[in-house]
Parts: C-alpha cells; sequence; structure tokens
C-alpha cells in the first residue's frame, strides 16, 4: 500500500500543499485513493479503479504518479510522499536500479514529474500511517 503524507509546512511552502495518496487492491481490481493536504488542513480526496490488472507495486506506481500530477496541477510547491513499499521509496529516491525497460520509463516519468516541486521527497512509512487514503482505495 502507498500512501503520500502531509509533512510540517515550512516557510518556503507558502502557498504550497502536501499529499498523500494510497492504492488498494482486491478481487475486483486495482483501486487508487489519494488525498492532498495544504498545510491549513484542508483536504481534497479522489478514488478510482485502475483499468489494468495490476500488482500491488504496480498500483503503488500508478499511484505515485497520479498523485504527482494531481499535484502539479493543482500547482503544489512542496510534497512528501510517504509510501510502506521498501521498493517503490528506494526506486523513486534513486536508492534502487529500476529493472527492466519498463520500470525505466515508470522511474523516468516520476523523475520528470518530481522536478515540477521546489520540494518532493519520498519517505517510507508504515502500513498503520497509510488509513486515510487506504480507506479510500478500498
Amino acid at each position: 500500500m502507498a500512501e503520500f503524507t502531509p509533512r510540517a509546512p515550512t516557510q518556503s511552502d507558502v502557498g504550497g500543499e502536501d499529499s498523500q495518496r494510497r492504492r488498494g487492491s482486491n478481487s475486483r481490481g486495482a483501486s487508487v485513493g489519494v488525498v492532498l493536504t495544504t498545510p491549513e488542513g484542508f483536504i481534497i480526496e479522489q478514488s478510482f479503479t485502475l483499468s489494468f490488472l495490476a500488482t500491488n507495486n504496480k498500483a503503488k506506481d500508478k499511484a505515485v504518479i497520479v498523485g504527482l500530477r494531481m499535484a502539479a496541477t493543482l500547482e503544489i510547491t512542496g510534497l512528501e510522499v510517504c509510501c510502506d513499499s521498501t521498493l517503490v521509496v528506494c526506486q523513486d529516491n534513486g536508492e534502487y536500479a529500476a529493472k527492466g525497460e519498463r520500470m525505466e520509463a515508470y522511474l523516468q516519468l516520476v523523475l520528470s514529474l518530481k522536478a515540477k516541486f521546489s520540494r518532493c521527497d519520498f519517505k517510507r512509512v508504515s502500513r498503520s500511517e497509510n488509513n486515510h487514503a487506504d480507506s479510500l482505495a478500498n
């Protein structure tokens, strides 16, 4: 499960927003929940079902892409992306190499989206910290 959780706002985030996202998978297919939380505490929620079969990590990858695109569209400036998948976080932070052509293409897309923010950090969190977005994904 992947979730983007809000980080404490800093002076450089004036006018920016934070984000949290999560995806879930069940017998009906994979679903994605996106929660954007502003430093002021306003919350925007979105959930949807993916139109393809997805492994847990593929759904998490899609959640990252969708969440980053939403945050960019909303002109969010500072972002902390929290995820309970070590693989997803370490690939997006450049700590693990992307294996295969598809994963390399995914990573390049994430890096290009990440570049749209003044700050975009990826952080590993426990599953228990994913409750809000998890409820949207299920």
